[in-house]
């Protein structure tokens, strides 16, 4: 009769422990899916940023020689931003991509041969400039940070969220340069 109850009270635990496990990682798991939610505006802007670098390339290679320092730079971080796989890497291309695309433009707004070029003129005085912008590159990249960083804490300050990191639930990597 003890066997009997030491049994079903191990069962009774290993039970209660499951559900406390199960219940954990699929919470965790939907708040996680909370956050990628965010990534969704984070990715569009960063697809925004990369068409707007290859648009000031077209224009510049008009104008400059295909080997000019400053395209190479707007050119590399482009790539970085459109291929690279851990979002720091793509915080820093897009960080460099602000100062190396403002720094194209001022050295084609420079040139005598936009100022006479009507259309291209018309692209570095005023339509490139807002492509890369950085007000909507900020309010996106906080909007999917904040989500990030709430989720991250919760994650890591609450018994449950211990579980579902031992479970497999992970961390979310934040939009920031290292």
């Amino acid at each position: 009769m003890k066997l009997r109850w030491g049994a079903a009270l191990a069962l009774l635990i290993a039970l209660a422990c499951a559900a406390v496990g199960v219940g954990a990682y699929r919470g965790w798991s939907q708040e996680r899916a909370a956050v990628e939610e965010t990534y969704a505006g984070l990715t569009e802007m960063l697809e925004a940023r990369v068409e707007a670098a290859y648009d000031l390339l077209m224009v510049a290679r008009r104008h400059l020689d295909a080997d000019a320092p400053e395209i190479q730079a707007v050119a590399r971080e482009r790539d970085t931003l459109e291929n690279a796989a851990a979002l720091s890497e793509k915080a820093a291309a897009n960080a460099a991509l602000t100062r190396d695309g403002q720094a194209l433009l001022a050295r084609l707004s420079a040139l005598e041969s936009v100022r006479q070029d009507e259309r291209d003129k018309m692209y570095v005085d005023s339509f490139l400039p807002q492509l890369l912008a950085q007000s909507e590159e900020r309010a996106a990249g906080a909007v999917y940070n904040t989500a990030a960083r709430a989720f991250n804490q919760a994650l890591r300050g609450s018994f449950s969220g211990k579980i579902a990191s031992l479970l497999g639930v992970k961390a979310a990597e934040e939009f920031i340069a290292e």
